[in-house]
């Protein structure tokens, strides 16, 4: 084997191996988690599978067992009823992945702006409004909205763009109405069977089984 076939055969190797490592690395998506919340085990169904004094720890192993290192969880809002910056960043130090933060109404917007200063947090963004395409590694991208609170009209609605929420723990009123997703974790056992969080596989899953229906969008 001269030179030549020597390096063009390293540099496949380098590009499988990048390819393999971009397969491993995935996205999950989830919202209120309410740490430190003392009465959300009796408010949902957690309390099937945890007690009130046991939750955060549930929820530190839920995360940990399903989000590797290399992954990244878009969490939206509701993240933590403990305010305290120290606290926030050794409770977001503790959980695997980068994590993206938009912001619910029990979240304080600064102190959640402020793990943006520690590195070991993981935290790289915090936003109240986030736009971006689903693939999952399938030829076809799926735009979709995301905000804590689900809202009847969005961007792009009629062109089939989809909406991701939160904030209603699985009981939206029109959840079954278009393109429209609680991911949050209680909505997750409801739809999922189980206490998890979203997959892209999962949303462009639920979604393509849904019906779209232009309704009365005034929005484009």
């Amino acid at each position: 084997m001269n030179t030549m076939e020597t390096q063009e055969r390293l540099v496949a190797q380098k590009l499988a191996t990048k390819s393999v490592n971009v397969k491993m690395s995935k996205t999950f998506y989830t919202s209120d988690l309410h740490f430190a919340h003392k009465n959300i085990v009796k408010f949902t169904d957690r309390g099937l599978v945890t007690t009130q004094e046991g939750h955060d720890d549930w929820l530190k192993d839920l995360w940990n067992s399903q989000v590797g290192e290399n992954d990244t969880v878009i969490h939206l809002g509701d993240f933590s009823f403990r305010w305290k910056l120290e606290e926030l960043v050794a409770l977001t130090s503790s959980l695997n992945g980068r994590k993206v933060m938009i912001l619910g109404n029990h979240d304080d917007e600064q102190t959640m702006r402020n793990l943006l200063d520690y590195t070991k947090s993981g935290v790289c963004a915090v936003k109240h409004y986030m736009r971006l395409s689903l693939s999952e590694c399938r030829e076809q991208k799926y735009k979709a909205e995301l905000f804590h609170f689900p809202i009847a009209s969005w961007r792009d609605q009629a062109h089939g763009s989809w909406h991701l929420h939160g904030h209603s723990h699985g009981n939206y009123a029109d959840a079954d109405k278009g393109k429209i997703l609680d991911v949050g974790l209680d909505s997750a056992y409801k739809i999922l069977g189980e206490h998890r969080f979203f997959t892209e596989d999962d949303i462009i899953d639920h979604m393509n089984a849904r019906q779209f229906t232009r309704g009365t969008i005034t929005g484009r």
